[in-house]
């Protein structure tokens, strides 16, 4: 022990108190044994960071501790037996983690007398060297992502996915592109079912045009002169003929977006012209005859439709020859890198701007649940982009439904549970997800345990037992 000219103890009284003072105020455990192991002193911490009870260290050794299993290890007891000074890091049945160091103190004989040791918490730092290590493994499979397509964006008609279900369906995708059959393809709104219509148009060797019609965005009264054309004087205002787009589709691909939309009068047209491949404008007294491959798209359950009397049942047999179901973009997550790298490449060649995105805010891109899909990354990933400053997309750029997604989808995980499921496993559940919630709403171990009402100790033991990561 150093001290200096300022340090004016006048006896032993005094000097007892003040060390007194700094054993029991110690952020670490303090404890001091005899030579045989027995505990003579000891401080709150140690019992907080060790969890071992005051009556064990009442009663019984440190080399009984040891022994009886009452501790994983013990740096005292084998500084004993070594009488030099021994570390050692241990975790403990309370969850925490620590650096226990033991140091003998030796009389002129070199005759053990005491032995002090020392117990410094590791666990908050422990879990933050975890989650840094999380961190770098998320930054590391988000650049091999990068790296992977980096090459393969500037591809036209080039489809961005990684995950294996998007493998599988451009795999049948490429197959289907090799014939003239009609395809249907199905999946919620913004999930790319244009794109993959283009992408199989690509693939198949045609010579004519992608045409797209987004059936359910045009009035009634005009769609059916969009897709056939008409003659001259057919109507009031048709000064002149017109082409449709099933003739402008001629030796290529027309895409009937949103095809659940369709009058059910021109269910009726449609299904003639996929029977006989043949077209009459309006007002015309011949027919055409087209060579055009049809890929129809629906986000509508049309099966429910056609059970309703709202979708002709043999317009959908005749549509669904082939079928394409995309996943949503939260059954793909594997895709949502990729898909961010590319929406950032195309923004930054726009704007002359290099980006880059924050493993913090690529996590909360990872954990949303995109219910817009792919089109609500999109737009997401463009307003982050001019939202950011000095070439970074951090979380604080992100939306609030996204920065705040454990929170947000709380409620919705809990109505999801099983009415059978035993009470155990609900509570369970119940304390898993909201654990979660507040670990994402702080900042520190201690911070969460201090909203959750618990001492850390718990708190870790809690992670552990839940599974919580």
């Amino acid at each position: 022990m150093y001290q200096t000219h300022f340090f004016q103890a006048s006896d032993n009284d005094e000097l007892v108190k003040l060390i007194t003072t700094i054993f029991h105020t110690s952020h670490d455990g303090l404890a001091i044994c005899d030579r045989n192991g027995f505990v003579l002193l000891y401080n709150e911490a140690y019992l907080h960071i060790t969890g071992v009870p005051a009556e064990v260290l009442n009663q019984y050794s440190f080399i009984e501790q040891k022994e009886m299993h009452m501790v994983p290890d013990s740096s005292a007891a084998r500084a004993i037996q070594t009488k030099q000074i021994h570390s050692v890091v241990i975790d403990y049945a309370n969850g925490r983690k620590a650096i226990n160091t033991a140091t003998p103190l030796l009389d002129e004989n070199q005759e053990l007398l005491f032995v002090v040791g020392n117990v410094r918490d590791i666990t908050e730092l422990n879990q933050l060297q975890q989650e840094l290590e999380e961190t770098r493994q998320i930054n590391s499979a988000f650049q091999q992502a990068l790296e992977q397509i980096q090459n393969e964006i500037d591809y036209e008609g080039q489809l961005i996915y990684r995950s294996n279900l998007m493998h599988r369906i451009v795999a049948l995708a490429e197959r289907f592109a090799t014939n003239d059959s009609p395809i249907l393809l199905l999946g919620e709104s913004g999930v790319g079912k244009d794109v993959l219509a283009n992408y199989i148009h690509t693939k198949s060797g045609r010579t004519g045009d992608f045409i797209k019609i987004n059936c359910g965005a045009i009035p009634d009264h005009l769609l059916e002169s969009e897709l056939f054309g008409y003659e001259k004087g057919a109507f009031t205002g048709a000064s002149q003929s017109k082409e449709g787009l099933f003739e402008l589709a001629h030796s290529g691909t027309i895409f009937l977006d949103e095809v659940g939309d369709l009058p059910f009068a021109l269910q009726v047209k449609l299904l003639n012209v996929l029977q006989d491949g043949k077209i009459r404008r309006l007002g015309g007294k011949t027919s055409r005859q087209v060579n055009m491959r049809i890929i129809a798209a629906t986000n509508s359950d049309l099966e429910a439709m056609v059970e309703h009397k709202q979708f002709r049942q043999d317009l959908f047999y005749r549509l669904n020859v082939l079928s394409l179901t995309i996943p949503p973009l939260r059954e793909r997550r594997d895709d949502i890198p990729a898909l961010i790298f590319y929406f950032l490449k195309m923004l930054e060649k726009k704007y002359q701007q290099e980006m880059r995105v924050e493993s913090e805010a690529l996590e909360a891109f990872m954990e949303y649940d995109w219910p817009g899909n792919t089109r609500e990354l999109k737009n997401v990933v463009e307003r982050s982009f001019h939202m950011s400053e000095q070439g970074r997309i951090t979380i604080d750029q992100l939306p609030t439904t996204i920065r705040t997604i454990q929170q947000a989808s709380l409620p919705l995980q809990l109505a999801k549970l099983e009415q059978s499921m035993p009470l155990k496993e609900a509570v369970d559940r119940f304390e898993r997800e909201y654990i979660q919630r507040i670990l994402h709403e702080t900042k520190t171990m201690q911070e969460c345990a201090d909203r959750l009402g618990v001492n850390i100790s718990t708190l870790v033991r809690k992670k552990r037992s839940l599974g919580i990561k």
